[in-house]
């Protein structure tokens, strides 16, 4: 059973939408940008890819932010209205933690298990789309969540089970992911994934959207293919609660599964990378492509799309699955922005810097790492 994707939404700090997040991608455009002055809690010297998204009276920022990228998907897949029976998948960490807790305010200390249980109120706000409750499923696996998502909803396609699935990733930045990331010393001054100053990360906010349905559906009602998701993979390392396993077993285990699942009649020639920035992630990374293509490493173009936009955590996957195709359909591969001079182990993967590179391919192999040890790979095809 084929699964295509007929339509997409993103907002995040590169971009309002689809079509600016192309243009951030083939100038290498960022939206970081210092921020913190006269904001509570967070120092005046951080930087950030925040949205200037303000949301109306009552509804929370993250709600707001999915249902604009919600509305740009369905729109360009043609089922306004047409959602009935639909499954959604939706990853996120931290749902509305930020309003939640600001009106929360000199309270009682939150528990452990009311923030678990916070990320389930947005599924509680669907019905506005065409969706239910009882058609979602929610996916809290860190910074993987929303890719999980992706292959969550293949399964289901393929099964038969739905034949439309909106899949979708939200993050709110917000003062408890910020200070969590503070406490682990992983925030870095800039975001130069795999450089050899790469000192850390940078947080960024957003949201994406995919339509994925199988192709007979799209089919009987006419609906235009932008492209089509043809494998998943998950691997699990358990190494640590927050460091990545520098040996890559979990991310090259989740590359081969990915891989055998698409069935692909020749390697990726694009990897966007996960590149979040920091040492020990780059690092696995990178040990983790060695170990899938070994000597053929060196045959991969391979970047990272987060020094336009931050790090989306639980947003992060379907964004750069939505980065990866707009890649494909473009005919370029986006560069690494802030990488001047790689890390000089990695000197036989091909990382592409300095501008975009012009090229024709048929698919890309996205990844995605997350704490708990949790690794994911999507493989996008032309359709």
């Amino acid at each position: 059973m084929r699964v295509v994707v007929t339509g997409m939404g993103a907002l995040s700090s590169a971009g309002r939408d689809v079509c600016e997040l192309d243009h951030a991608l083939r100038e290498s455009r960022s939206g970081i940008a210092p921020f913190g002055l006269n904001e509570d809690g967070y120092p005046p010297h951080g930087i950030a890819g925040r949205v200037a998204t303000r949301a109306p009276a009552g509804v929370p920022r993250g709600q707001a932010m999915l249902d604009q990228v919600f509305d740009e998907a369905i729109s360009q897949a043609g089922l306004e209205g047409r959602l009935a029976g639909a499954r959604l998948y939706l990853g996120t960490i931290h749902g509305h933690l930020d309003d939640w807790s600001a009106a929360r305010a000199g309270q009682p200390p939150d528990t452990p298990d009311n923030i678990v249980a916070l990320p389930w109120s947005f599924t509680a706000q669907m019905g506005k789309h065409g969706l239910r409750p009882s058609d979602s499923t929610l996916i809290s696996t860190a910074c993987t969540a929303s890719a999980v998502a992706v292959g969550l909803a293949l399964d289901a396609l393929r099964a038969g089970s739905a034949s439309v699935a909106v899949v979708a990733g939200v993050e709110v930045m917000s003062l408890f992911l910020y200070d969590g990331f503070v406490a682990l010393r992983a925030l870095g001054k800039e975001c130069r994934p795999f450089d050899a100053r790469h000192d850390g990360l940078v947080l960024g906010e957003g949201a994406a959207a995919l339509i994925l349905e199988t192709e007979s559906h799209a089919r009987r009602r006419g609906a235009h293919a932008l492209a089509e998701i043809v494998g998943y993979g998950f691997g699990l390392d358990s190494s640590s609660l927050t460091a990545p396993d520098p040996s890559g077993a979990g991310a090259a285990a989740a590359m081969r599964e990915a891989l055998a699942d698409a069935r692909l009649a020749e390697p990726p020639r694009y990897v966007n990378a996960h590149g979040t920035g920091t040492k020990h992630n780059d690092n696995m990374e990178c040990a983790a492509l060695r170990r899938v293509f070994g000597a053929n490493v060196g045959e991969l173009a391979v970047s990272s799309t987060k020094p336009l936009m931050g790090h989306l955590c639980g947003a992060a996957g379907v964004t750069e699955v939505i980065c990866s195709i707009l890649a494909l359909r473009g005919g370029y591969m986006p560069a690494t922005l802030g990488l001047d001079t790689p890390e000089g182990r990695w000197d036989d993967i091909d990382f592409v810097r300095g501008g975009p590179r012009e090229a024709r391919f048929d698919n890309v192999l996205s990844l995605n790492s997350g704490f708990g040890g949790t690794n994911s790979a999507v493989v996008v095809q032309r359709a």
